[in-house]
């Protein structure tokens, strides 16, 4: 994500400054209805959603005061924050109510279903991880979460250790999160270290020092 902006902020200062300023309005919009649900909606912790924020606000400021002839920018900017409150009430509509499966308990949540196969390799690393201690933490809610369960596949993410954290979630331990400092989901504690981030089978397992067959 930092590369993201990084390479966005060079657009700027070479003058590509309309162009980014339109991206960066996009992004800003998006990324302040982002902290809005997981703040007030969930409630959750997102280090990266915040971070994101700060950042195309930055990048938003310093393109607006460089475009020398403005006119009509405002307009646009309005424009193009309005598409994207539009685009994200239809993404968070779809999210609640095809990802996010009611439980016997309507106010908890879980996580949609995996659909993936999985080889017997990803079965017997998901049991190493559970077995040494290796945890996942995760939100019914979290896109990157389904993600990195799919890479698993159906049978293996039984055997994972898998820690709830959105506070509405069911079996959740939104607390323990909240100790743990977790910030960003998915999340994968290693020896007391958290690494957040959808993680390639075989980077994880050369992170945990799996030796067993890595032929995922």
């Amino acid at each position: 994500m930092l590369i993201n902006y990084f390479s966005i902020f060079l657009f700027t200062i070479f003058n590509q400054n309309r162009f980014i300023n339109f991206i960066s309005c996009g992004s800003l919009t998006f990324n302040l209805i982002l902290v809005y649900k997981i703040y007030f909606k969930i409630p959750s912790y997102c280090f990266n959603c915040i971070l994101g924020t700060i950042l195309s606000l930055s990048i938003y400021l310093l393109s607006f005061q460089l475009i020398k002839n403005k006119d009509n920018i405002i307009f646009l900017n309005i424009l193009i924050s309005t598409i994207t409150l539009f685009m994200c009430i239809i993404w968070s509509n779809s999210i609640d109510s095809s990802n996010a499966i009611d439980s016997s308990n309507s106010t908890e949540k879980v996580s949609p279903e995996i659909t993936t196969s999985c080889s017997p390799q990803k079965v017997k690393f998901a049991k190493f991880l559970s077995e040494n201690n290796i945890k996942m933490y995760s939100a019914y809610w979290c896109p990157h979460c389904h993600d990195q369960k799919q890479l698993f596949g159906k049978k293996a993410v039984k055997e994972l250790t898998i820690i709830e954290c959105a506070q509405d979630g069911k079996d959740n331990k939104y607390k323990l999160c909240r100790e743990k400092q977790i910030d960003g989901f998915p999340s994968w504690e290693i020896k007391g270290e958290i690494y957040s981030g959808v993680k390639d089978l075989n980077d994880l397992a050369i992170m945990t020092n799996y030796e067993g067959d890595t032929n995922f």
